[in-house]
């Protein structure tokens, strides 16, 4: 790395240097202080292999960046673990063409800076014109961060320009705000399910299994083993995409064992016998997949109004929030937070101790509780 004084213009001093995948640059400067700064940093960063172009970025545009980026997530999802589900793929295909190739696309990523998004989330519009809601910016937001951020891995931008100074991004709604669980009573879930007629299984299986929408329905018999020690295979679910229902993994790509109470186990032995093994246990009355719209306007809501008929304080929950509800009665019933990881599916225990940590909080007094009952019966005092 040389810096040369050349004979004549404005800017009479050059460095000349070489990047560590051997690409020689020269960048002129006004002034000798100038041209050494520049000199003494660039030297750093080329030894630890931490140098970026910051021609690339001028020259690689938003919607270029995007095109790679969007393939790596449908082979590797956006953790580089594991292919995102076609739900996920759909979800951010959608968010990126409605609200960030509009804005951005045409913008090379060295004009992209933390103002402008943050200016634009703020006053981000739905597609029906109106702002847009805390669960649209959040996505939005969320993709737009991440597509970035595979810009500084790829060495064309030094920092995420979608996140401040600390690493944060205060124009994206908090995620733990945006989330209100409904949590059913064991005498409400079944209210709900004797009113669902011939679902009124699929009712209480979801609700103390905490099998999602897309799990249930893709429940084949196989899946299920019965005995002293019940449990379903959870490794299948449908999605839809586009109105197509498509048949792949579970939402977090892994399989799991969920036990079953044995009172649902019955009902599901009655409910599988002459069927084959790879037969579905729910369908439509056609023999169909379930598809979640047409089930809740037509048997799930309608459920729901019978039971709570007269009764202003039921609560009206969503189909998701039956998977609440199991993991509410889990903890109810003292399951340990790994039962309750398995039941919800979660990566990790932390995950479920911090989605359900109000739940949680209540079963510690009631922990203690038990424990003074514990202390009073031997007199201790």
């Amino acid at each position: 790395m040389a810096i040369n004084k050349l004979a004549s213009g404005v800017k009479r001093w050059e460095v000349d240097y070489t990047t560590a995948d051997r690409k020689r640059k020269r960048k002129r400067f006004s002034t000798r202080k100038e041209a050494e700064a520049f000199q003494a940093e660039t030297l750093q960063a080329v030894r630890r292999g931490t140098y970026i172009d910051p021609k690339l970025a001028d020259k690689t545009t938003v919607d270029a960046l995007y095109v790679e980026w969007i393939e790596r997530i449908r082979n590797v999802g956006a953790t580089g673990r594991k292919p995102a589900t076609p739900k996920t793929l759909d979800n951010y295909r959608r968010a990126y063409g409605n609200y960030i190739s509009p804005r951005w696309g045409e913008t090379v990523l060295s004009n992209v800076r933390y103002e402008p998004i943050s200016d634009w989330m703020t006053t981000l519009r739905g597609m029906d014109g109106q702002p847009a809601g805390a669960r649209t910016r959040q996505l939005v937001g969320t993709i737009f961060g991440r597509l970035l951020g595979y810009a500084v891995k790829k060495r064309l931008l030094a920092h995420n320009p979608a996140k401040d100074a600390l690493g944060g991004a205060d124009y994206i709604p908090d995620a733990k705000r945006l989330k209100k669980h409904t949590y059913l009573a064991m005498p409400q879930l079944v209210a709900i399910a004797q009113e669902a007629g011939s679902y009124d299984l699929m009712v209480m299986l979801a609700g103390t299994c905490g099998l999602r929408w897309g799990e249930i329905t893709a429940l084949t018999v196989s899946s299920v083993t019965l005995g002293n020690r019940p449990t379903i295979d959870v490794a299948r679910a449908y999605s839809e995409v586009s109105g197509r229902l498509i048949l792949g993994t579970t939402k977090g790509g892994e399989a799991r064992q969920v036990p079953i109470p044995h009172l649902i186990a019955s009902r599901l032995a009655a409910a599988m016998e002459d069927k084959n093994p790879e037969e579905r246990i729910f369908s439509s009355s056609r023999g169909a997949p379930l598809r979640n719209s047409k089930f809740a306007s037509t048997v799930y809501k309608p459920a729901i109004d019978r039971a709570a008929a007269g009764d202003d304080s039921f609560p009206r929950p969503t189909w998701h929030d039956l998977r609440h509800t199991a993991v509410s009665l889990a903890i109810s019933a003292g399951a340990n937070v790994k039962v309750v990881q398995r039941i919800a599916g979660h990566a990790s225990a932390t995950l479920t101790l911090d989605t359900y940590a109000g739940l949680f909080d209540e079963d510690l007094h009631d922990s203690a509780a038990r424990l003074n009952l514990r202390l009073e019966g031997l007199g201790w005092s």
